[in-house]
């Protein structure tokens, strides 16, 4: 491993050192992380060494990772940010995140005094490649540990904010779920929740199975097939497991992930068919909702909203904090408790191939962006002359 040593501006701060780790399979690094995240401050579920590890194993021969790693004074693991080295403009190379395809945040996995190192470690590779990606990370990481670096940077910078996420804070008193919900939904939303439970029930026995450990999620995974399948989400290119390889990767991580309780899978069945399954991320008073797929069959008895809400009491009453992540429907928003901003970062080294590269993505970005708001247009247009035939 080769280091760079980053020294903390606070005089009381211990000397931390970045280290550059090309093996995230490492199980001794696995056992590190493991370590660190029992009292990080920093968290992304994403970024547990399952992810890592199975991620890493199904990417194309040649994939160069770029783990970069804070450790203390005694080589005690403070952070860890995994890159994969990609190529760019004109023979140049980048930083991308790991799981990029996959994952919804990208920030590390840091103490405080990581998390800093970390991100003047990220600042020293740009000496040597010509830009770093960070497409999707909490608000409060970049306020508190990455917008004060870009602030004065000799480094060229594009920041956005793509996305925003809903969250529902874990309780800090004695309300239960249904009250909390009560508060958020209208008399005709309430009424409409009831009438769809009453209806599906009418079809046949229904039962929300839910499963964390390695045998059970293992043994559910066939089923959760049967759902995607017949999902819109599926049908529209969208689902879990529709591109190539996916359902590979899911098989192997989400049983993975029951060994260490990161994760919990719900199935929803009518009688015996399974008609709606979730994936929630968990972690220390935390609960992400990474996936939810229904039958469209049975999509005028909304199982999906069914099964989410089932989910969303139980993660109260264990006092988590819900987050919807990154993308999330309106109706999320309606029933959370805060929204926030998620931002994006594009950091690029002040060169000649610099200033042409950022260009041409702002260049890039105008020209989605006009793509999305005539789609958009045009799908309006087209709901309005149905509207007015029916």
């Amino acid at each position: 491993m080769a280091g760079v040593q980053v020294r903390e501006d606070s005089a009381d701060s211990e000397e931390l050192t970045i280290f550059q780790e090309r093996n995230p399979s490492s199980p001794e690094l696995c056992e590190e992380v493991d370590r660190l995240l029992e009292r990080a401050t920093i968290r992304n579920p994403y970024f547990a060494p399952e992810w890592l590890s199975s991620w890493f194993g199904r990417q194309p021969s040649g994939t160069r990772p770029l783990l970069l790693l804070a450790r203390a004074g005694q080589g005690e693991l403070e952070g860890i940010w995994p890159f994969v080295e990609r190529p760019g403009l004109l023979g140049s190379k980048g930083l991308w995140p790991f799981v990029y395809d996959e994952a919804n945040y990208f920030h590390p996995v840091a103490t405080d005094e990581g998390a800093r190192s970390l991100v003047r470690g990220l600042k020293s590779q740009l000496g040597q490649i010509l830009f770093s990606w960070i497409p999707l990370m909490s608000n409060a990481f970049w306020e508190k540990f990455l917008e004060p670096e870009t602030k004065g940077s000799k480094f060229l910078t594009l920041t956005r904010m793509p996305r925003k996420t809903a969250l529902i804070e874990a309780p800090t008193g004695d309300e239960a779920f249904d009250d909390f919900l009560d508060r958020k939904l209208g008399s005709k939303s309430r009424k409409s929740l009831r009438y769809d439970r009453r209806k599906l029930a009418e079809q046949g026995e229904v039962t929300i199975e839910k499963v964390d450990s390695f045998e059970e999620v293992r043994a559910s995974m066939p089923a959760t097939c049967l759902v995607e399948v017949e999902s819109w989400k599926s049908k529209e290119g969208a689902g879990l497991y529709s591109i190539r390889g996916k359902r590979g990767f899911f098989f192997e991580l989400l049983p993975e992930l029951g060994k260490s309780g990161r994760v919990r899978l719900s199935l929803m069945r009518l009688d015996d068919r399974p008609i709606a399954w979730q994936i929630d991320l968990l972690d220390q008073g935390f609960a992400g909702v990474h996936h939810l797929a229904f039958d469209q069959a049975y999509g005028k008895y909304s199982p999906g909203k069914q099964l989410l809400l089932e989910n969303l009491g139980l993660a109260w009453r264990e006092r988590r904090t819900v987050d919807f992540l990154p993308g999330n429907f309106d109706y999320k928003e309606k029933w959370s408790s805060r929204v926030e901003p998620v931002r994006e970062l594009h950091w690029f080294r002040k060169c000649l191939r610099g200033h042409l590269a950022i260009r041409l993505l702002r260049w890039n970005m105008r020209a989605r962006r006009k793509i999305r708001e005539k789609a958009a247009s045009t799908k309006a247009g087209e709901n309005v002359l149905r509207a007015s035939e029916e």
